[in-house]
């Protein structure tokens, strides 16, 4: 089956596991305390806040996946994945201590582009929209059950403190735009090879490629 809602807030003690190819409309937060979070929808949605609901439903902010090397896979088919300022998505501990991957899948676009957002590893699935992520450390394009990033979209990544690595590849078609920027670090290719129509890199201190 699957689940048809304008908010949907989630929190499990475990993993979260919503693998159907949902509608919620509006509004997506979840909380995976021990274990991975997927959530697949057949359109764009907000991340944002779900409010309690007395002691039956806990406030749940954000996109998180609580304990250290845990993975969030988020799907959407069509439109845009976007968050509300300071609601963040993020793995384990956040910042320097994160440790969890960010898989994105789907021919939706994602903007998730607030400068707190915090996890180790991002990769992105086969897709046709536009890829635009920041995060708030050091950062890997890596494995997260996808290899590397795939998209046919314009895609921006962005590390706001520590090196940006990328370890697999980058294809984002060569009709389309990849910026990468490490504000605070390097940007250092360790493994893969970039495809694109145009490339733009960014770093405080070295450009490896």
């Amino acid at each position: 089956g699957t689940i048809t809602a304008g908010t949907l807030g989630v929190n499990a003690a475990t993993s979260i596991n919503l693998a159907s190819n949902n509608a919620v409309a509006t509004t997506f937060a979840a909380k995976a305390t021990n274990g991975n979070l997927l959530f697949k929808n057949a359109n764009g949605y907000d991340i944002n806040t779900v409010a309690a609901d007395g002691t039956q439903f806990t406030l749940v902010d954000g996109v998180t996946a609580v304990a250290a090397s845990t993975n969030i896979t988020l799907e959407a088919g069509s439109g845009t994945v976007t968050q509300t300022s300071g609601k963040l998505v993020r793995t384990d501990t956040g910042g320097s201590g994160a440790t969890g991957g960010l898989e994105l899948k789907g021919g939706g676009a994602f903007t998730l582009t607030d400068a707190g957002n915090s996890v180790s590893t991002l990769a992105a699935g086969t897709g046709a929209g536009v890829l635009r992520y920041v995060n708030a450390g050091a950062l890997t394009v890596g494995t997260v059950n996808s290899v590397g990033v795939t998209r046919t979209g314009d895609t921006l990544i962005n590390t706001q403190t520590g090196n940006l690595t990328l370890a697999q590849s980058i294809n984002v078609g060569t009709g389309n735009s990849l910026r990468l920027q490490s504000v605070a670090g390097k940007v250092d290719q360790t493994g893969g090879t970039i495809t694109a129509g145009t490339l733009g890199v960014n770093a405080a201190t070295s450009i490896n490629l």
